[in-house]
Parts: C-alpha cells; sequence; structure tokens
C-alpha cells in the first residue's frame, strides 16, 4: 500500500512539473536563417495576440517588426528586423543603425504608450513606421474583432497595430509573442494581450441660452455657442487635421468672422482679422467664410487643453422662414494620423423660428365686406414706445407682419379705411410658438362713418325707420297747430 501511495505522490508532482514548465515545442523554417546568428533558422510557432478596449465597429491589422530564430545546437532565439522595417529605418536619420536587441529592449519594457500623445523614444519610432506603411503600402495581417477586443494569431516576433477603419485616433500599439526560458533549457511562447489608449472627439451646438432650438424678432442679435473635444494626436502623426464646419441657412445673417470668440480651455484667445492667437502671438486657428459656411481651421499643437469653446453673434433676416432656420456644425479631423484620410462627425443642428401676425379687416359684423387701407402699427411693449413695424391692408381685407418671436403685441389704428371710423383702442396680441401655422390671426371690425356703435345686421334700417316716423309725426303736428291757430 506505501508503494502505490508513494508512486501517486510521484506521479502527481511529474504532473505539476510539467504544468509549470508547459514547454514550447520550436517549430522552424529550414529555408530561412537569421541573421544575428546565422546557425538559427525562422521560427514558426504562433501565439494569440489581444487588444482589449477597442471600438466594436473598428478594423485592425498588425505588422510584424521583429522575427523569431532559434539555434537548436546552442538553444537559444534571437531577433532580426522584418525586411519592411529594416528598409524603414534605412530612410531615417536618427534610427538607421538601430539593432534589432536595442528595439527589443525599448518594447519588452514599454508595450504601449500612456495616452495618445507621448514623446517616447519606442513611439517616436513605430509611429514613424507607421506612416512608412501607409506611404509604401506594407502588408499587415487582419485582426478579428468581437465587442471591445481585437485577437490575432501570429507567429513569434514583435508587431505593431493599427486601425485600419476607425473614427476614433489611436495610441501607438506595440507588442511581442516572446519566449521565456525555464531553467535554462524549456521555452515557453507567451501571448500577448495590451489596452488600446483612445483619443475620442465630440462636437455640440446651441443658440440663446443652451438650446438646441429658440425664437427671435428679425433683427434681434442672439449668439451662437459650439464646444469641442479636442484629438490628441500620437507622436510623429501626419495628418493633424482638425476643424469647425459651421453652415447656416439664408435666413440667418452671420455678423462676421471678426466677431467669432475662441477659448482655449479657459484662456480666452485673441481675433486678429480672423486668425484666432495667444497672448503672445502664437497661431492657434485660422477662421475663413465661403458663402454661408463658416470655418475654423486649428492647429492642435498649439492648443493647451482638450476642450474648445467657440461663440459668435447672429441675427434673423428678412428671408427667415418661420418653419425654421436651421444652423449646423461638425467637426472635420483626421482618423488616420498616418496618412490624409479625415473623418466628419454627425452634425449638431440648432433651429431658430420666427413667426408672424395675420390681420383681417371688415366692416360692421359682415366679414365678406372686406377693408383696404387700414393703417396699423405694432409695439412689443403697451406703453407703445418700441415700434416693431406697421402694414396696411390689401383689397382682400388682410395685412401680415412677419419675423416676431413668440410674446404679447400692441396694436395701434392710424388710419382707418375709407369710410370707417378709426378704432382708438389698443389691440393686445398674443402671438404663440407654431411652426405649422406661423401665423396668429387677429380680426378686426370698423365701424361706418355716422353710425352709432351698434352689434347686429339690422340696427341701420331700425334707426332708420324709427328716425322718418319721427320726422312724419313731427310734421303733422305742425300742420295740425298751424290749422287751429288759424281758426
Amino acid at each position: 500500500m506505501k508503494n502505490y501511495l508513494k508512486k501517486f505522490i510521484l506521479f502527481i508532482g511529474l504532473m505539476l512539473f510539467t504544468v509549470v514548465y508547459a514547454e514550447t515545442v520550436i517549430t522552424v523554417d529550414n529555408t530561412k536563417k537569421g541573421i544575428t546568428d546565422t546557425g538559427s533558422y525562422y521560427i514558426t510557432n504562433k501565439a494569440a495576440f489581444t487588444v482589449n478596449n477597442v471600438i466594436s465597429t473598428d478594423s485592425f491589422k498588425a505588422y510584424k517588426i521583429l522575427d523569431a530564430y532559434y539555434n537548436e545546437n546552442e538553444n537559444t532565439i534571437t531577433y532580426d528586423f522584418t525586411s519592411d522595417f529594416q528598409s524603414y529605418l534605412n530612410t531615417t536619420t536618427d534610427y538607421k543603425d538601430l539593432k534589432s536587441s536595442d528595439y527589443y529592449s525599448l518594447s519588452s519594457g514599454s508595450i504601449t504608450s500612456g495616452s495618445t500623445l507621448t514623446s517616447s523614444t519606442l513611439d517616436k519610432l513605430v509611429s514613424g513606421y507607421a506612416s512608412y506603411i501607409k506611404t509604401n503600402n506594407v502588408s499587415g495581417t487582419s485582426m478579428t474583432v468581437s465587442g471591445n477586443t481585437a485577437t490575432v494569431s501570429l507567429e513569434a516576433g514583435s508587431y505593431l497595430i493599427l486601425p485600419v477603419s476607425t473614427a476614433k485616433v489611436y495610441a501607438v500599439m506595440v507588442g511581442n509573442l516572446d519566449f521565456t526560458a525555464e531553467d535554462d533549457k524549456y521555452w515557453n511562447l507567451n501571448d500577448e494581450t495590451i489596452v488600446a489608449k483612445v483619443s475620442e472627439t465630440e462636437i455640440n451646438k446651441f443658440v440663446g441660452d443652451n438650446k438646441t432650438s429658440a425664437d427671435y424678432t428679425i433683427n434681434e442679435i442672439f449668439t451662437y455657442t459650439i464646444t469641442a473635444t479636442v484629438i490628441q494626436y500620437p507622436t510623429n502623426a501626419t495628418n493633424k487635421t482638425f476643424k469647425i464646419v459651421d453652415t447656416f441657412d439664408n435666413g440667418i445673417t452671420f455678423a462676421g468672422v471678426n466677431t467669432i470668440n475662441v477659448k482655449d480651455g479657459e484662456t480666452i484667445l485673441t481675433n486678429d482679422a480672423g486668425v484666432i492667437k495667444t497672448a503672445d502671438g502664437k497661431v492657434v486657428a485660422t477662421t475663413s467664410l465661403n458663402g454661408n459656411t463658416i470655418t475654423i481651421d486649428f492647429i492642435v499643437d498649439n492648443l493647451t487643453s482638450t476642450t474648445i469653446t467657440v461663440t459668435y453673434n447672429a441675427s434673423l433676416n428678412a428671408n427667415a422662414l418661420c418653419t425654421g432656420n436651421k444652423n449646423t456644425a461638425k467637426l472635420i479631423y483626421s482618423n488616420d494620423p498616418y496618412s490624409d484620410g479625415t473623418y466628419e462627425t454627425e452634425e449638431k443642428t440648432t433651429t431658430v423660428y420666427t413667426y408672424g401676425i395675420k390681420i383681417l379687416k371688415y366692416s360692421g359684423n359682415d366679414k365678406t365686406a372686406l377693408l383696404s387701407g387700414a393703417k396699423i402699427e405694432i409695439y412689443s411693449d403697451v406703453e407703445l414706445s418700441n415700434k416693431i413695424g406697421e402694414v396696411t391692408t390689401l383689397e382682400n381685407g388682410t395685412a401680415t407682419f412677419n419675423g416676431l418671436k413668440a410674446g404679447t403685441y400692441y396694436l395701434v389704428e392710424t388710419i382707418a379705411p375709407t369710410g370707417h371710423k378709426k378704432i382708438n383702442d389698443i389691440i393686445s396680441v398674443d402671438v404663440v410658438a407654431n411652426n405649422t401655422t406661423c401665423y396668429t390671426d387677429v380680426e378686426i371690425s370698423n365701424s361706418k362713418n355716422g353710425l352709432l356703435p351698434f352689434t347686429g345686421g339690422n340696427g341701420s334700417s331700425a334707426y332708420t325707420i324709427i328716425g322718418g316716423l319721427l320726422v312724419v309725426i313731427g310734421g303733422g303736428l305742425m300742420v295740425y297747430y298751424r290749422k287751429k291757430n288759424l281758426a
């Protein structure tokens, strides 16, 4: 029984020993010799490369930087640059003498940058290679994206991961599928997992007091506000496009590029004839106006914060529509920092409305007896100190006045329709926000000259008959008394 127990314990120990060391059986391609070690051959073993925190709709490719080689006689592993990466190094000044062992030392200690904007040697080196890849169409291996994870099985070596399709900006991503030695005898090929660093941007547009819609009177000044998050581009990025594009309808009048105000974080920048500068004169952005489109083109390297705020004034003009006058803003930025690709965000829209009053003038109680020539002034206050405008009724008895925000207005008739009495009372009208019919209807009746105020359609005939009867009776009485006196 004791012998069986000893054998069982020995078996368990061997099992644990095997689990701990998990030796990788190295396979090689005997047709490919190493450069650093000419007695070594290209390793074909594969391991898993995983990138977490990616965007599910993005796609990625892996580009090899170091190949791994194994010398079976010496039981050693060495690394050599791929032909593509060596060709890139030959085009540089700073890195043309770099050795593969130097790169391995850099990458093994710093797998990926802490943010999208760094100045580390590794980031500078591989971001330069990213540009080279784009320019020279270097081939890569596609990764599989599932949720927020990108994975691929790759042969041993060092890799650079680049997004192929994305609306975001990623930091430099590098990692090693390398070997570790166990007891100086066994080699284990390790999987690699890194966490992506992503820089995202956002734009928002408001009118007035942080609203997406508002209503104003024509020629009334109001303010547009745009806020945006600034992209943090990787080191050595060759394309750092970042611009705000703002387009407004014909019913909106822009006050001009000189009136644009820009804040870099909490720092108010100066506007010198459309050129946005810091206090010490460093150019941060340039502004331009082409038709109804404002463009603000930023130099992101000269911005000190990740948030910018833009404000400018505008007003509605005679072309303004009560159905809405739109203003849309979007960002155009480089989502491919190493090439010329750009991405446009979804437009953020604000809408400014304006309304009107439609007056109908008629005689007495007969709404078919339409009156022209009535002149009516419109005021925004009951004291009649702020005149908005005036209208005159047409042959169809109507007059319209456009370009009013919602609120109470006061009508004063200054000239009555021909043959009718002028109305002396102030008429108040509540203009309501109505984006369907646009107008608030007002019906106003005028009495004819020479008539007392009345209501009803038969009042005039009754007064005429009574008056005639009084005249006849009075005449009869005069004749009667005259004859009586003569007798």
